[in-house]
């Protein structure tokens, strides 16, 4: 029997001829994956409740990543981690914590929004000394 396309009897025949790009799309392919991979198991910070810009700092010091963080906007509205809360409340909640870790142990940060007035600041720096925290952090970025 002839053939009627006058291809000999085989269709399937591989006429291409290789390609130096067909051995970079697999390299692709992981590059994609590990993109994937990096961006699923990356960490992600939570952001705050107070948008908060702090003050820039000249010196720089050792900052432990480690303990309540207080919150003041440039509004005067104060948060205890991710929740708002007046002075007086942050004041209770951070004596107990000190209480339950051992007071030599709780350090507490402040990060206050750079135009925050020292009138909101300083009565909570002294409510928080009043109660035996005495291990206070003010929160500065460096300046570039």
């Amino acid at each position: 029997m002839s053939d009627p396309l006058g291809m000999n009897g085989d269709f399937f025949e591989n006429t291409r001829e290789p390609d130096r790009n067909d051995r970079l799309i697999p390299m692709i392919n992981i590059v994609f994956l590990l993109l994937t991979f990096f961006m699923i198991a990356g960490t992600f910070h939570a952001a705050e409740v107070l948008d908060v810009e702090p003050p820039e700092a000249v010196t720089e010091g050792k900052l432990r990543e480690e303990g309540p963080v207080v919150l003041i906007s440039r509004g005067g509205d104060m948060a205890l981690g991710d929740e708002r809360m007046e002075r007086a409340a942050i004041v209770r909640r951070l004596e107990e914590m000190a209480q339950d870790a051992g007071m030599a142990g709780m350090e507490v940060r402040i990060k206050a929004d750079r135009v925050a007035r020292a009138s909101v600041v300083l009565p909570l720096l002294k409510d928080l000394t009043d109660a035996g925290i005495t291990n206070v952090q003010l929160v500065a970025v460096r300046r570039n």
